[in-house]
């Protein structure tokens, strides 16, 4: 990357947005290695062409670095502010609205949220793993659930806390809108950030396991979990249907 500035005059909010710059491009091409071996300050301030006395005032160290690096990549993601990317969201809002005659009934509104997880969970699958902010997250949480050293484990686990809690309460928001639309809530003792919690961890398994073995996990099942005809559902689709109505019950009971 070439930059015609001379560095000792890049001011420090510059010199930290190259830096972050630099890296977001390299994570996106390479992924993040679990002891951040990729991340090296002196590399990305030769890549970024920025002071290094800037850089060690802004970070520090690599920790410090890869903290703000990581937060860049989830404020930077489309779906964060929301809980979920755009296309999935407005698969979600078309899904609700198809059939409005149909929402008038209970076994219109239990269909309709069929379908509603069956479009959308399949998609989303897709979209995961895609996603350059999902993938340093899930690097970053096996490495410390793994029980090794990890640079500034503290600090990076109670980072990720910080982040995964404003998805869990995004997420919370929108089950409690489809509750409202289907005519649902949660059972006695439970939450729509409980239910978050449980979708959320359902779907980390489902990914890791799409990666090991991506045919068993991403093959097309085709099955009927109502009075409708089958239909081709994702595993992960199937499996957030069964958690939806085990923490949910219609509002008439």
């Amino acid at each position: 990357m070439a930059h015609s500035a001379p560095r000792s005059r890049r001011p420090a909010g510059q010199t930290r947005e190259l830096m972050l710059q630099v890296a977001i491009e390299r994570v996106r091409a390479e992924g993040l290695l679990l002891d951040y071996a990729n991340i090296e300050l002196e590399d990305l301030i030769r890549a970024a062409g920025v002071p290094r006395s800037t850089v060690f005032r802004i970070w520090p160290d690599r920790v410090a670095f890869v903290a703000d690096l990581v937060r860049a990549l989830f404020e930077a993601d489309p779906g964060f502010d929301t809980g979920i990317d755009d296309a999935t969201r407005d698969l979600l809002r078309r899904s609700v609205a198809a059939n409005p005659e149909a929402m008038r009934t209970v076994e219109g509104r239990q269909a309709g949220l069929r379908e509603a997880v069956r479009v959308t969970v399949a998609h989303n699958m897709v979209v995961v793993e895609e996603t350059i902010a999902w993938r340093a997250y899930r690097t970053m949480s096996a490495a410390l659930a793994s029980g090794d050293a990890v640079p500034g484990g503290g600090e990076i686990r109670e980072l990720l806390s910080e982040l995964e809690g404003r998805y869990l309460d995004r997420m919370a928001e929108i089950y409690r809108a489809l509750n409202d639309a289907f005519g649902l809530r949660m059972r006695e003792g439970l939450t729509e950030r409980d239910l978050a919690v449980a979708v959320m961890a359902m779907i980390e398994g489902m990914s890791d396991h799409s990666r090991i073995s991506p045919s068993m996990a991403g093959a097309p099942r085709v099955v009927s979990l109502g009075p409708e005809a089958p239909d081709e559902w994702h595993l992960a689709g199937i499996a957030v249907y069964g958690i939806y109505t085990a923490f949910t019950q219609r509002m008439d009971t």
